[in-house]
């Protein structure tokens, strides 16, 4: 599986996890079409234990980047997207930033809607430019 279906899983997962399931073991091999590779499995965890430990200042570090929006207004799926994509972006940063966004954008349009996407980007990038401004200050 490549990265960015490892990614997918992992949104649907976290998404799974807000919605009072467990998104664990069974969720990835009944529900989500997964054919794992090596490493696969590992990453995958790792984003939502990671998402799931960091919940809170993920979501603190949204809603700062969030223009005339509060985070209970944002769907579900596309709150799950962006907390698997801020934590990349600020806890794990394995990935370059613009492979996070694009793979987030992509995953807000196959989840919910082209709408969905343009506004990911927006938070995305705006939570981009806060880290880069904080690390450069």
């Amino acid at each position: 599986m490549a990265r960015k279906s490892a990614r997918a899983a992992a949104v649907q997962m976290v998404y799974e996890n807000m919605l009072g399931g467990d998104g664990g073991e069974e969720t990835l091999r009944g529900l989500i079409e997964f054919t794992p590779e090596e490493g696969d499995e590992e990453y995958i965890s790792s984003l939502v234990q990671g998402v799931e430990e960091h919940a809170g200042e993920l979501d603190a570090d949204i809603e700062k980047c969030l223009k005339g929006w509060t985070l209970d207004r944002i769907a579900k799926v596309d709150r799950a997207v962006l907390r698997v994509a801020a934590y990349e972006m600020c806890r794990q940063r394995e990935t370059p930033d613009a492979v996070v966004i694009n793979e987030a954008v992509a995953l807000a349009q196959r989840f919910d809607s082209p709408t969905a996407a343009k506004f990911v980007n927006g938070v995305l990038s705006t939570l981009l430019s806060a880290r880069n401004q904080e690390e450069h200050a």
